[in-house]
């Protein structure tokens, strides 16, 4: 697969190559290394296994209920 970023901002350019200069990669190769380590991690939707997010008032009546059961 072949990318072409376009509009990227100046200084997220710039932090990229001194990104890759201290790795000592190109670019590229900086690039390509972190794309696989982010498209190896799951996204929040499959973490989530599709549920959808709750409110901080549920968080906190589920950590309640937790806290609960650790007393018992």
């Amino acid at each position: 697969m072949d990318l072409n970023i376009k509009d990227l901002d100046d200084d997220v350019g710039r932090r990229l190559r001194e990104q890759a200069k201290a790795a000592g990669l190109s670019v590229q190769q900086h690039l390509r290394n972190e794309l696989t380590r982010i498209a190896s991690r799951l996204s929040p939707a499959e973490l989530s296994g599709g549920y959808p997010p709750i409110n901080r008032s549920e968080f906190e009546s589920i950590r309640k209920q937790l806290r609960e059961l650790d007393a018992q």
